[in-house]
């Protein structure tokens, strides 16, 4: 297992990016916010308000693994369009910074599988018990854990504090100097085209004659998101083979989603999380090739296999995960 390798060929056409297919993985995002709205724009009722805010929910975490795939500059084939496509139409209208996400997310890889991996802090604890994980899933609804997501990306656009996803606050030093210093940092982590995207937004609709549809933006933000990051961080790290194992085939995860997962949790295919370790430079719509040449090779561990992706919820509560054969 640790010594499986693919062939130059194999790497060569799974590297390949494309422009098209670049655009069509955003466009698929933007679509879902032009159908959330227009929903509630053209049938305003308590279930259509709903579905729009679940639809939104979606569009932001594709956003974020949009993000992600631009991180590892494989969202486009080219260079300056997939800087500038996974900034400002992918992270930006999330409140994210993708230079600062991606100086972070490189020491995530670099560091898989040891104890200093920046991530681990996020799935170390599991398995807990039941009660535990409602409880993180319940604060998650509250809208705790996204009310702390919104100030901390609000702080770290202003430089106050370090770039860094897991909660753990570290302050920028040396600090921005005064008013000036922090708004110059603002502007500098693009924090200001953030902001141009909230009052666009807002703008927008209140031009159409419903600006308190934003509401809705903003809830799927703070209240579903994060129960969404939540579930797929557990799926893609917690309760694998061995945490502490370099090797990618041991400290991932791959799942069959099905369609509901793959909107909400896993879009973009990013269920195939074991993949995407195994070979961080192929664009996320090559991931299934990438699974079936593993799953062919059988070296993927069981207990980084999982039949649906909830199901991972059932391990991450119990000391004895099982795994079910793909």
């Amino acid at each position: 297992m640790a010594d499986f390798k693919l062939s130059a060929a194999q790497r060569a056409e799974l590297n390949t990016k494309s422009n098209w297919r670049g655009s069509l993985e955003v466009g698929k995002d933007w679509g879902l916010i032009l159908l959330a709205f227009a929903l509630s724009l053209v049938w305003p009722h308590p279930v259509t308000f709903v579905l729009s805010l679940l639809l939104l929910a979606a569009a932001q975490a594709g956003f974020a693994i949009l993000q992600h795939e631009a991180a590892h500059r494989s969202l486009f084939a080219s260079a300056k369009l997939n800087d500038f496509m996974g900034e400002y139409l992918c992270a930006q209208p999330i409140l994210q910074s993708m230079p600062g996400y991606r100086a972070y997310h490189m020491t995530h890889h670099r560091l898989a599988g040891t104890k200093d991996d920046p991530d681990l802090i996020m799935t170390e604890q599991y398995p807990v018990s039941p009660s535990s994980l409602k409880r993180k899933l319940l604060r998650d609804a509250s809208g705790l854990t996204g009310l702390k997501s919104v100030i901390g990306l609000w702080g770290m656009a202003f430089g106050y504090w370090q770039y860094e996803l897991t909660g753990r606050v570290k302050r920028v030093m040396p600090a921005p100097q005064g008013i000036t210093g922090y708004l110059a940092a603002f502007v500098r982590n693009n924090g200001h085209i953030g902001l141009l995207w909230q009052v666009g937004m807002i703008g927008l609709l209140s031009a159409l004659g419903n600006g308190w549809l934003y509401l809705l933006w903003l809830a799927a933000f703070i209240f579903i998101l994060p129960i969404c990051m939540r579930i797929r961080q557990i799926a893609d790290h917690a309760v694998v083979a061995d945490a502490f194992d370099t090797n990618p085939l041991r400290h991932a995860r791959t799942s069959n989603a099905r369609w509901y997962e793959k909107l909400w949790l896993a879009p973009h295919y990013e269920h195939y999380h074991l993949e995407h370790h195994f070979m961080p430079t192929a664009p996320c719509w090559q991931l299934p090739k990438l699974h079936a040449i593993l799953v062919k090779e059988g070296v993927i561990p069981l207990e980084n296999q999982s039949d649906r992706l909830l199901s991972i919820l059932q391990r991450a509560t119990t000391t004895t995960p099982t795994a079910l054969p793909q």
